[in-house]
């Protein structure tokens, strides 16, 4: 029981990092170009983020893209080097 224990508290901190990780690109993004995301809207995926919303909010995001990946990186420490709309 001890050893399901620490399995399940392993990965409680790993999905926390996760919604730690999104929270802070959302802001970002939001920062840049005014946009605020929904966490269901955003993924990671190794070196990927995943952007799933509207063209409208997709394309502000790409008029910035690199400013925004740069800062990404910065702030995350995350090695992210594109960005997927979907």
């Amino acid at each position: 029981m001890k050893t399901l224990s620490a399995l399940l508290e392993r990965f409680k901190k790993s999905l926390g990092k996760d919604t730690v990780n999104k929270d802070l690109i959302i802001s970002i993004i939001e920062n840049f170009v005014g946009i605020r995301l929904k966490a269901e809207e955003v993924n990671i995926k190794e070196a990927t983020l995943e952007i799933i919303s509207s063209p409208a909010k997709k394309n502000e995001i790409k008029l910035k893209e690199e400013q925004i990946l740069f800062e990404i990186r910065a702030q995350t420490h995350q090695n992210i080097s594109r960005i997927f709309y979907k």
